[in-house]
């Protein structure tokens, strides 16, 4: 029964208000409650924890790396030289510069240290072509090998007339030579898998191929005694 002092329109309107009120508390709730859910979500769906790091430490196959950089291989590349490693590096991000420490400690069958005044075991500088200028051969390593198994390819940069280097140009790719070195043996690039033993395989410029090529010496030199020897 509407009180007699309030009229109808006036009874009308104070529900209206008061069911708006209401609706506007239960929509408030919902956002609420939403906004909760959202933020709940958000949170479980953050990483546990840092990413375990990339095989090799610094290399990640299939995803865009940075490529290595010539220095810090503990090498004095001259800037030529350094020039063209860089341009290879650039071109190879799957590769670095071998380093000294890369070479598995040997005995003293395998010690050839002493043979060299500076040595380097795989960075060699030498006229590899016979053309009268100074070319460099030197070893690159997966960075995604294995730190005690290293995949290695060797590589011959030619020197030019005006002091640059000409692209590398790959002699072995993915060898081992964690146990070996690299040498040039007056017209001959050397490479020795193990320097305790005696196998080698050589690679001799060939002028009409304009390239290296493998060689093999099938029949053995005879003996000759030392030129000092009585």
């Amino acid at each position: 029964m509407t009180h007699p002092s309030i009229s109808p329109r006036a009874a009308v309107f104070a529900a209206l208000v008061s069911l708006l009120t209401v609706w506007g508390a239960v929509m408030a709730v919902i956002a609420a409650t939403s906004c909760r859910k959202e933020t709940t979500t958000t949170t479980t769906a953050l990483p546990a924890g840092p990413r375990a790091a990339a095989p090799g430490g610094t290399f990640t196959p299939g995803k865009p790396q940075p490529p290595a950089h010539a220095d810090g291989a503990g090498y004095d590349f001259r800037p030529a030289e350094r020039a063209a490693v860089e341009r290879y590096l650039a071109a190879n991000a799957d590769l670095r510069v071998a380093k000294d420490g890369d070479q598995r400690p040997s005995g003293e069958d395998g010690d050839v240290s002493n043979l060299y005044g500076v040595y380097h075991p795989y960075f060699v500088r030498g006229d590899a072509n016979d053309d009268g200028v100074l070319d460099f051969v030197l070893a690159f390593v997966r960075r995604d090998s294995d730190r005690d198994s290293p995949w290695f390819s060797v590589v011959v940069f030619e020197g030019r007339a005006d002091g640059a280097f000409a692209p590398g140009a790959v002699l072995e790719r993915d060898i081992s030579l964690a146990d070996g070195d690299l040498s040039l043996d007056r017209d001959s690039i050397v490479v020795t898998p193990d320097t305790a033993e005696d196998e080698s395989r050589r690679y001799r410029w060939d002028p009409a191929r304009r390239r290296h090529v493998y060689v093999r010496d099938d029949e053995e030199a005879p003996e000759v005694p030392p030129s000092s020897q009585t």
